[in-house]
């Protein structure tokens, strides 16, 4: 069993680790970083293909701390030709930043000097350092006076697995399993240890029995002049075989176990993906684990049968302590605590078997703690729908802002993957005080973070790690290659994992992951987002109106709905638009969302408010022959001709319509189109006019006007809520009579977008720009060109925490953290993986048990013979020598808690027990401490049990006899032959 309970355990790791390995295969380090605190030590240990980019921290005017990195151009041109890693290069004076969209002047304040430095804004492609930091030539940060330099080596100039002993990786999710797993496999080798104890004593009793049953034979070779140390080789080969069928039996029950686990869960439907096979990886593990399991048992083997050679063959008693009923004087324990049939032999091995057990049973519990804040949380973790990993989540930071709205804590969240000095750690870019209202944080010693390049740490963390407040910290990209340094202010405690994590701002977060300005991976609350008993399960979540209709035409309402119950449901939705009402009735599905649009006849001219639920939208209607212009810019060249064109309101042209400007009048075509003469510089009127409708923009001329695109922007839905992934829509027109080519933003909303587009004299062409998820509110969104506004929108974005909470529903495994989710996908299922374990250790004890009571019992059948002789019942005999057995357990169960607690807090002190980051810190509770006097009395009865019954069933002359020759002989070497 204990061989079934190594090879399960290594089956369930590797595939574990495989796993991971393969999650994060494609994030491997591009190379590492350094950092020293002198630029000669840097210098010193650079090699050949290695960057030297010394650093100076610097002070703004306003307070604010910035780093100046210099970097030199030929060194810079080589790496970034050899390598992946996009370095930007120096400018040719002064600095860059990759915060500025203009260029200008910045005073630095460094250790040597204060500097005046011309600032140029660095392109997007160039942001390996953070953005605000100022990269330089080398020469520059001298005079500012250096800090420190980092040594930058691509992955080509590495040595090993890439993992420095010294530094961070620059891209760090891989190296992160990979050095993680190597924890696993440490933890792994302590259960060796475990083990080989629990192998030593199960094959020590099983020899001692043997040895006790063979020692008339054992006594004779000895007289006969047979070497002593034939017969220790003779036991030890036998234990040696023992143990290489038991390593076969173990082997077989340690492959067949994981797998039927896996098939129980996937039956029961608890969601597992662990894929567990015997690859060569899990053969390079299990074969010298096997071996020395061999050695171990023939070294046992051994050590039993030690005493029958360290004596004359005169002084080896037959019986080897298979006595008869105990008499005579006690000393010690035995005055106070008395057996009857078993002996205190048996308390010593029971001791090492159950201190094993349990070191697990605080392990597990201890494991559990860690565990349990991320497998169930009061909150909820919004992820993005479809996401297959939480790193690959992206959620828009304003959920959170929503949810705050509405009274509920909220904390948007990167998840990073880092590597810093060969341990592997998790940091995570969030706002403290966010982070702290969610996850019962507690600020232990320091201060908040007020600055982006500033830093609190778990307490658990900065044990493992050695970091302390004060200490500046460089770290690597996590999914993608970047270096960042922030400077640790506090220290705080919280529950489970999050003390072992590296608080983080989320623009630090940002660089390092390559999530775009306002996204996040994750959105933790502080509560479960439930649904609202008391509205219907069927809700409108959105309307969509045009904002300009005719008179006497119908009017499209577009209603979108969501089913956020669990069953079909129907509901009739009233519409109400003027003097009209109409009810519509949507059916969906559970978790359906869909849009149903219905037709209103419009009222007479004006604006008109249309109720739909709890939504109202305005529509202007106009008069049916109403007209329009369209093409004429808002500001033009004097003496230019731009091409307009009159249409009604439905955009059906308007053929020989005047239209007036100044002196000039001219009528348009049979499409509706004119080229209309614009005079000096000045406001001018334009007035168009065709029978009885007439209307009117102005125009400005000014010289310093240049020839722009007109725009129209429309959004796709117009009226969008918090689960629409919003377009703006922009229709541009060329006015002039040649071709224009422009860049054309859109700014206004979540993040500036633009485009460059080139359109053809009279013609136009739509571009999209793709806004995404927003947060509840009222936004604007403006067609920029040149510094020129060309269009305007305003909108307003419905949502509430019902529309947040059916987000979260939709993505992958809710209702639990981040890290969860991460854990899960590594690990398939934590329940599985956990109680696949604890099956082989309890299995594992178990037999351990069963083979140290076997030995006692055996050592004892004589009496056990005797009393079956002299009338004792089997009844009466199961009961003296269970009572025996619980006696030693007891006092064996106490000292294996003892001895298991204090191995613990010993491996926990010693950095020992670190599995992916995580500190695993000894839980002594009294839960605990219950559980394991109970588990290891379970047990010792079972263990009892089974022996006990063995034992009963042979007759009592059985038990009695006593022949050690019989079936054994001795050959002319004087080895045993059975």
């Amino acid at each position: 069993m204990t061989i079934g309970f190594l090879t399960g355990t290594t089956l369930i790791i590797t595939a574990a680790s495989t796993q991971t390995t393969t999650i994060a295969k494609g994030y491997s380090s591009d190379g590492t970083a350094k950092y020293y605190d002198s630029v000669s030590a840097a210098r010193s240990n650079a090699g050949d293909t290695s960057l030297v980019a010394p650093v100076a921290a610097v002070t703004l005017p306003n307070g604010d701390s910035r780093y100046v990195v210099g970097v030199p151009p030929q060194r810079v041109r080589s790496f970034r030709a050899g390598t992946s890693i996009s370095i930007p290069p120096p400018p040719e004076t002064g600095v860059t930043s990759g915060v500025k969209s203009s260029a200008g002047r910045q005073r630095l304040i460094g250790s040597r000097s204060k500097l005046a430095v011309e600032v140029t804004p660095r392109g997007s492609t160039h942001q390996f350092f953070p953005p605000d930091w100022y990269v330089t030539h080398p020469s520059l940060v001298k005079r500012l006076g250096s800090t420190g330099a980092f040594v930058i080596t691509p992955a080509g100039g590495t040595s090993g697995s890439g993992i420095p002993e010294r530094g961070v990786t620059l891209r760090s999710a891989l190296a992160f399993f990979v050095a993680g797993t190597r924890q696993l496999l440490t933890v792994l080798g302590l259960t060796v240890v475990g083990s080989a104890i629990l192998v030593g004593t199960t094959v020590f009793s099983v020899t001692r029995m043997t040895v006790s049953d063979r020692l008339q034979a054992i006594r004779v070779v000895r007289s006969t002049g047979g070497d002593p140390f034939t017969v220790v080789r003779s036991f030890a080969l036998r234990a040696g075989g023992l143990t290489t069928a038991g390593v076969v039996l173990g082997y077989a029950i340690g492959v067949i176990l994981p797998h039927v686990a896996v098939d129980v869960a996937v039956f029961a439907g608890l969601p597992t993906s662990l894929s567990v096979s015997v690859t060569e990886r899990v053969l390079g593990v299990l074969l010298p684990m096997y071996v020395a399991t061999i050695l171990v048992g023939v070294v046992a083997g051994g050590i039993a049968v030690w005493p029958t050679i360290d004596r004359p063959p005169g002084r080896l008693t037959e019986t080897m302590g298979r006595g008869g009923p105990r008499a005579g004087s006690k000393r010690g324990l035995r005055r106070f605590v008395s057996l009857r049939l078993l002996d205190w032999r048996a308390l010593a091995p029971s001791v090492a078997t159950l201190t094993v057990f349990a070191v697990v049973v605080v392990l597990v519990s201890s494991l559990a703690g860690v565990v349990g804040p991320l497998v169930t949380t009061q909150g909820t973790t919004v992820t993005e729908p479809g996401a297959i990993h939480p790193i690959a989540s992206e959620v828009p930071i304003q959920y959170a802002d929503a949810l705050r709205a509405q009274g509920i804590p909220a904390s948007p969240e990167i998840l990073l993957f880092t590597v810093r000095n060969g341990q592997p750690f998790l940091a995570r870019g969030a706002n403290y005080s966010a982070f702290e209202a969610v996850s019962n944080a507690t600020l232990e010693r320091g201060r908040r973070p007020n600055a982006s390049n500033e830093a609190v740490i778990g307490a658990d963390l900065a044990r493992t790690s050695g970091i302390e407040i004060g200490d500046r910290v460089p770290l690597g990209g996590s999914t993608q290659s970047g270096l960042e340094m922030v400077r640790v202010v506090g220290v705080y405690s919280a529950a489970g994992p999050y003390d072992d994590q590296l608080l983080v701002s989320l623009s630090v977060g940002q660089q390092l992951s390559g999530r775009e300005k306002g996204t996040v991976n994750i959105i933790r609350t502080g509560a479960k987002l439930k649904h609202d008993a008391t509205r219907p399960s069927v809700d409108v979540v959105g309307v969509s109106v045009p904002n300009r209709v005719s008179e006497n035409t119908s009017v499209p309402v577009t209603i979108r709905a969501r089913n956020f119950g669990s069953e079909k449901a129907t509901r009739d939705v009233s519409v109400g638009f003027g003097n009209s009402t109409k009810t519509v009735p949507i059916t969906l599905d559970p978790g359906q969302q869909r849009a149903v649009t219905t037709k209103l006849p419009s009222p007479g001219h004006g604006r008109t408010t249309i109720h739909v639920g709890r939504y109202t939208r305005t529509v202007a209607v106009t008069a049916e022959d109403s007209i329009q212009m369209q093409g004429l810019p808002n500001t033009a060249p004097p003496h230019s001709s731009p091409l307009v064109t009159v249409t009604t309101m439905d955009g059906d042209p308007v053929p020989n319509a005047t239209i007036r400007v100044a002196n000039d009048t001219v009528r348009t075509g049979h499409d509706g189109s004119v080229r209309l003469p614009l005079g000096s510089a000045g406001n001018h009127t334009v007035r168009v006019t065709t029978k009885n409708r007439t209307t009117s923009r102005t125009v400005r001329t000014r010289k310093s006007a240049r020839r722009t695109l007109t725009a129209d922007v429309r959004l796709h839905p117009r009226t969008p809520s918090m689960l629409s992934r919003t377009e703006a829509r922009v229709r541009l027109y060329n006015p002039w009579n040649t071709t224009l080519e422009r860049r054309i933003r859109l700014s206004g909303v979540s993040a500036d977008a633009g485009h460059t587009v080139s359109v053809e004299p009279g013609s136009s062409r739509t571009t999209v720009f793709t806004i995404g998820r927003q947060s509840p509110g009222t936004y604007s969104a403006d067609v920029l060109s040149e510094g020129h506004r060309l269009a305007t929108t305003a909108y307003t974005v419905s949502g509430d925490e019902r529309l947040v909470a059916a987000y979260a529903s939709s993505g992958k495994r809710t209702g639990g953290t981040g890290i969860s989710q991460a854990l899960n996908t590594v690990f398939g299922n934590l329940q599985v993986l956990l109680g696949v374990l604890v099956v082989l250790a309890g299995m594992m004890t178990v037999g351990s048990t069963t083979a140290v009571f076997a030995q006692a019992v055996h050592a004892r059948q004589r009496a056990v013979g005797i009393y079956r002789a002299t009338g004792a019942s089997p009844t009466r005999v199961f009961r003296l020598i269970v009572a025996d057995a619980v006696v030693i357990g007891a006092i064996a169960i106490g000292s294996a808690s003892l001895l298991g607690v204090v191995a613990t807090v010993l491996l926990a002190r010693l950095n020992v027990l670190v599995v992916y980051g995580v500190r695993i810190t000894p839980t002594v509770s009294p839960s605990v401490v219950v559980g394991s006097l109970v588990g290891g009395l379970g047990i010792v009865l079972v263990s009892a049990g089974i022996v006990v019954g063995m034992y009963l069933v042979r007759q009592p002359t059985t038990l009695m006899r006593s022949d050690g020759v019989r079936g054994m002989k001795t050959t002319s070497r004087g080895d045993f032959d059975e």
